[in-house]
């Protein structure tokens, strides 16, 4: 996570790296300033731009200064400091930022310039966020997370078709232990809870000659977004984590979760080179559609699964089987 010259991110991500380190103990200012090679007032400079930015510390003369609080939204410098305190070895550089048009776009701008892969880019708003099919993903500020990976998995297409709903899978786990929320996978890419969509995944790749030379996975989750910060036309139909759980979640330590969740499944997906055998095991228990009656711009009928290569499996009202390799599907009540 180094950097050359003056970084104000790099520099409070080490200023605030020891309070992660210290836990409840409290630590001198001057102690600080020696470790970092910075000057006693340059410290306590950065500490109150910190305090600005919604940190708390205890300060007791004598003793130094101790983490109260941080923010609930994302703050690249802690994200950072997370990183060096709990790194993710398998990714190679994480880029965060407060706000990006797409998180998506900046991956794939990085990918075109060499940047070394796996890479991370997350972000606490976007103002050109993006769904399948070119829809917009309502991004409000400091309410959400949006992060991408930047991969060159060099893979045949084909044995990628299941990587979006292996990560789905995965990122449904790891919610599930982290907030105790039922979050089910819709096919192909959506993560719903209680009915309500709460996240969004963008697969976006570069074939050459073949092979994969490149891929970007996106992601869009709702975490501390309320009712009013849906429009109109998304309010009976979008939800969050928070409003499930009746209280905010901090956003850089769930984002750090996140990061770590979706490394480890990439690894494991890439070093089968193909869909895990986990993934046929996992599906039923975190299938949406299953057992129920869906609706396509083909067919009909009882969303029954996914075979091997990802594929849906209706169960027409014939008793004929239909799979669907891509496309949207619309759930049908009542």
């Amino acid at each position: 996570m180094g950097s050359t010259g003056f970084d104000p991110v790099q520099t409070d991500a080490q200023i605030l790296l020891p309070f992660l380190r210290s836990g409840e103990s409290f630590l001198s200012g001057t102690a600080i300033a020696r470790e970092l090679g910075l000057s006693r007032v340059s410290v306590h400079n950065h500490l109150e731009n910190l305090r600005r930015e919604g940190f708390r510390f205890d300060a007791i003369r004598n003793r130094g200064y101790r983490l109260a609080a941080e923010p609930l939204t994302f703050h690249p410098a802690f994200f950072e400091a997370l990183l060096e305190r709990e790194p993710c070895p398998y990714i190679r550089r994480v880029f965060p930022f407060d706000t990006v048009s797409s998180t998506n776009d900046v991956a794939a701008e990085k990918l075109s310039a060499e940047t070394e892969t796996p890479f991370v880019v997350v972000a606490n708003s976007q103002s050109a966020g993006r769904g399948r099919r070119g829809r917009i993903w309502h991004s409000p500020h400091a309410r959400n997370l949006y992060l991408s990976l930047g991969l060159r998995p060099r893979l045949p297409p084909a044995r990628l078709q299941t990587i979006t709903l292996w990560l789905g899978l995965s990122l449904c786990r790891f919610i599930r232990n982290h907030c105790g929320l039922p979050v089910m996978l819709k096919w192909p890419n959506d993560l719903f809870l209680h009915d309500r969509k709460i996240a969004g995944m963008l697969t976006e790749a570069r074939v050459d000659a073949e092979l994969t030379r490149d891929l970007v996975f996106g992601l869009g989750l709702n975490v501390n977004a309320g009712e009013a910060d849906f429009p109109a036309e998304l309010a009976s139909v979008a939800g969050s984590l928070a409003l499930n759980l009746g209280h905010p979640l901090p956003l850089t330590r769930l984002a750090h979760g996140l990061v770590v969740c979706l490394a480890e499944a990439v690894e494991v997906f890439l070093d089968e080179g193909a869909a895990p055998p986990g993934l046929a095991d996992l599906w039923p228990e975190f299938d949406y559609l299953r057992g129920q009656r869906v609706r396509t711009e083909a067919l009909e009928g009882i969303a029954s699964g996914i075979n091997s290569n990802g594929s849906l499996r209706v169960l027409r009202d014939d008793g004929s089987t239909a799979f669907l390799h891509s496309g949207e599907v619309s759930l049908l009540k009542g």
